[in-house]
């Protein structure tokens, strides 16, 4: 893993997203925040698409989570 990669969480009750920012790539992934689990939702964009689409996840009421659990570390590219 490039130390320039970062992965977050933005969850709203048992759903989430997994944003995983690779320099100007991005990835988000749906997830299942109580079973740590994918759901098979995927976007592959640059950035600025990533961006925009967690601008429209804040304002739906997502909230970003402070840290990842070690349950996660499956889904993590």
């Amino acid at each position: 893993m490039n130390y320039s990669d970062s992965s977050f969480i933005y969850s709203k009750g048992d759903d989430g997203y997994m944003v995983t920012v690779q320099q100007d790539f991005a990835e988000m992934l749906k997830v299942n925040t109580v079973t740590y689990r994918s759901q098979y939702i995927r976007l592959e964009a640059p950035l600025e698409v990533i961006r925009k689409e967690v601008e429209s996840l804040i304002k739906q009421g997502y909230k970003k989570l402070n840290a990842l659990d070690l349950e996660w570390r499956f889904l993590i590219p």
